[in-house]
């Protein structure tokens, strides 16, 4: 039986690494960097060979939420921006215009959350204000503490405050009455924090860089759940308009062509998929960057029905994975998946049709196959580290030689390396418009149009036999 690990002296690692590489067809890598408190700062990864479509068959998609799945970025954005003004004092557009679009938020999507924090924090360490910090870390420990139930998220704070030498605030027993009385909220977490903040305050420290970023990550938790609490509570769309400031968008829904998307690949849908021409076409044309013409795209018409029945003998297998910890993505998904059986009641089909999907996404969690999520795994091992996918694979009961048959769809360049290096060589990608500027190079293909192009224009990557 092979051993576990070899140990190699510097001058035997090249070759091992070679005839490694060699034994799964790799012939591209990706060196990924660690986070700050790893001891090693990289890992070396061997890339799945490249499988480019079209396919003879696809066994299962493996999704990513954020992004493409869902439009919840904008959601983060908003928190992250809102973390960075609150560790620096900055809370004017004045005072500070906001995230680049060009130098934050390639660093800022398509990463966990530490490491996206541990960017903003290195970026934007000059400008902070210890002060501003500490306030707003005592609001999120109050917040999070009085209104998450999520056992992992209420432990990893309390762990963070202990750190930061705010012991004494936990175990104080005001302090313990106030959280417990359910009677904190965003609105007034401040005015209630207040006075602890006066009796413990001075006792908060961040003595080096993790300690710094986990104090600021909870800031980011305790506006983005709190903002995600308010959608669960049906204030979606007043939220939206609030925070985005445009006619249409929404904090959270389905990225155009998921309603299609998903009962296609399970196989839920028949004949009546041709009906669903219009609601795929529509957004092609709308966007005059993607060149599609009218009579290109009535040309690929015929496909939607030929992928309906082949789904429906053969159904692919749908992983939702993501590098969000479980709260906000079971939140999302529930969101998502209800705003998805909407839409479908709106479509040009059959009443018996729309009843049987109404049925079928009533539970979100009926949806997937697999559903991995950022708790399923260490914050230092989520993309572009391959675990997650890895997992996906796994809870899909994929074989390891059929990893050739999955496709894997993402929006940020972190996502397809970690795709590849679990070992799915078709990895797609499907830009939005706050990721359209990353780099793509170890993707398979890129796909601009999304999920609308990828099913009527590239026949889901399938061979039209």
């Amino acid at each position: 039986m092979e051993k576990l690990a070899h140990y190699l002296n510097v001058e035997e690692c090249p070759q091992s690494l070679c005839d490694a590489a060699a034994a799964i067809g790799a012939t591209e890598f990706a060196l990924v960097r660690n986070l700050d408190y790893v001891y090693s700062p990289h890992e070396l990864y061997p890339l799945a060979p490249r499988v480019h479509p079209p396919l003879a068959r696809v066994v299962a998609y493996a999704v990513d939420m954020d992004g493409t799945s869902t439009t919840t970025e904008p959601l983060a954005l908003h928190a992250l921006e809102y973390m960075v003004r609150r560790f620096t004092g900055l809370h004017s557009r004045a005072d500070w215009p906001g995230l680049d679009p060009r130098l934050d938020y390639p660093h800022v999507i398509g990463n966990s959350n530490f490491r996206h924090t541990e960017f903003l924090v290195k970026r934007y360490g000059p400008r902070l204000d210890i002060n501003s910090l500490r306030g707003a870390f005592l609001e999120a420990v109050c917040w999070t503490l009085a209104n998450m139930t999520d056992p992992q998220r209420r432990r990893d704070i309390a762990r963070t405050a202990r750190h930061c030498g705010l012991g004494d605030l936990l175990d104080d027993g005001d302090f313990q009455k106030l959280v417990a009385a359910g009677t904190v909220d965003a609105d007034n977490v401040g005015r209630q924090a207040a006075p602890f903040e006066q009796r413990f305050g001075q006792a908060f420290r961040c003595e080096h860089q993790s300690e710094l970023v986990s104090a600021a990550l909870d800031v980011y938790y305790m506006r983005y759940h709190s903002i995600m609490r308010r959608i669960e509570q049906g204030q979606g769309e007043a939220l939206s308009r609030e925070l985005l400031g445009e006619p249409g968008r929404r904090l959270i829904e389905p990225m155009p062509g998921y309603d299609v998307f998903v009962p296609l690949v399970k196989g839920w849908l028949g004949p009546e998929a041709d009906a669903l021409y219009d609601t795929l076409r529509e957004p092609l044309l709308a966007d005059p960057e993607l060149h599609h013409t009218r009579q290109e795209l009535d040309r690929c018409r015929p496909r939607l029905a030929r992928l309906a029945e082949r789904f429906r003998r053969a159904p692919a297998r749908l992983a939702l994975v993501t590098a969000s910890i479980a709260y906000e993505a079971h939140a999302s998904m529930k969101e998502v998946i209800r705003v998805t059986a909407r839409q479908v009641q709106d479509w040009p089909v059959a009443t018996d049709c729309k009843d049987r999907l109404a049925q079928q996404l009533a539970d979100y969690r009926d949806v997937f196959d697999g559903f991995v999520c950022a708790s399923d795994a260490c914050e230092h091992r989520l993309k572009p580290h391959r675990d997650l996918y890895s997992l996906a694979l796994y809870r899909m009961s994929i074989a390891r030689d059929h990893y050739r048959l999955c496709v894997g769809l993402e929006d940020t360049e972190p996502g397809i390396i970690a795709l590849r290096a679990a070992g799915v060589g078709c990895a797609v990608a499907l830009p939005n418009r706050d990721t359209s500027g990353q780099d793509y190079t170890a993707a398979t293909e890129v796909i601009r149009g999304g999920l609308p192009e990828l099913i009527l224009v590239r026949n889901l990557l399938l061979d039209e036999k």
